[in-house]
């Protein structure tokens, strides 16, 4: 690892972990302030995510920068929640209601400035309300112009703040307006403000059927990758597991393309933890990062490069094998 690797986590699996069959959840919910130093305990832990409002609001703001200097941890972004209550049911940006929009642009602008004042000059906004579940349920046209118009509303509040947008297919609803790294590239267009970037999820690329390696070196072509969610899952729903633990090759790919193209961001941890312990978790998910970040680092490079260029996959797999399993003796 190199001193340049910034890791950071959500906090939302030291919550309760409740689903739709057990809303309660499987684990007592810790409170905001022992999730923060909780996480100042993982080894190789930079910083966090905060949440707004759930986990910090104007209010909170100067016991929780207290709490973040007591964990030795800085706030790597905040992420708006214009999405967990009813109101956002029918969207945020996009609802139907022009004064719930108005609602969802008042509250990512003040979650901005409640980012700024713990230390943050990064947002962001996962519009998971934000498509339609039926044919003959919605206008289209009218979605994506609520969303660019709010959004450049929003982006042009403060243009010191980086908004990151998180897509992902689906859930909650059947199918999200920002599904796909091409669509939110797209709209990003439409917005056309320097400000406003992507959030690449792993697992959402996954359940995309992305391959992520690719979408991140797009992405990054375009100067607009500006976080990195870590996590991992089977491809068919969005389980948010350790990252490294299923997709382990697509992992090193992705990582190896990192570094190619120079990433210099935020490596954040988003997983869930319902039926196991969060901090181990969380720790294990910072370590396999790092090992898989040092594991690159010893792959031939030039060779990789070269193959590619023959599109000859078969010695380049060849050169991965003999580099994991040799380790292993194996």
């Amino acid at each position: 690892m190199t001193d340049k690797l910034k890791i950071s986590t959500h906090l939302g699996y030291f919550g309760a972990g409740g689903d739709r069959y057990n809303t309660a959840g499987y684990q007592t919910a810790v409170p905001a302030r022992e999730r923060i130093l909780l996480a100042g305990k993982m080894q190789g832990l930079g910083g966090v995510e905060l949440n707004y409002p759930a986990l910090v609001t104007e209010e909170t703001i100067e016991p929780t920068k207290a709490t973040l200097a007591e964990a030795g941890l800085v706030v790597s972004s905040v992420s708006m929640n214009v999405w967990g209550a009813g109101k956002w049911g029918l969207g945020s940006l996009t609802h139907p209601d022009a004064a719930i929009r108005a609602d969802a642009i008042a509250l990512m602008q003040r979650g901005m400035q409640v980012a700024k004042a713990v230390g943050s000059s990064m947002v962001s906004f996962w519009p998971g309300q934000d498509g339609f579940d039926y044919p003959f349920q919605v206008d289209y046209r009218d979605q994506v112009d609520w969303f660019v118009e709010g959004l450049r509303e929003v982006a042009n509040s403060d243009p010191s703040m980086r908004i990151c947008l998180e897509y992902k297919p689906k859930e909650p609803r059947t199918h999200s307006l920002l599904d796909t790294a091409a669509r939110t590239l797209w709209l990003i267009g439409k917005v056309n403000c320097d400000n406003v970037g992507v959030l690449l999820d792993v697992g959402h690329a996954l359940f995309a059927y992305e391959n992520v390696a690719q979408s991140a070196a797009l992405l990054q072509r375009e100067g607009l990758l500006y976080l990195l969610h870590f996590n991992d899952n089977y491809g068919e729903w969005d389980w948010d597991m350790i990252p490294g633990t299923l997709r382990f090759w697509e992992m090193l790919e992705l990582i190896f393309w990192l570094r190619e193209t120079g990433y210099d961001g935020w490596n954040s941890i988003d997983i869930s933890m319902p039926r196991g312990d969060p901090f181990t978790g969380g720790q294990l998910a910072v370590r396999n990062i790092e090992r898989l970040y040092r594991l690159t680092a010893k792959l031939d490079r030039d060779t990789i490069l070269a193959n590619l260029r023959k599109v000859e996959q078969t010695t380049n797999l060849t050169l991965l094998s003999d580099t994991v399993f040799s380790a292993l003796g194996v």
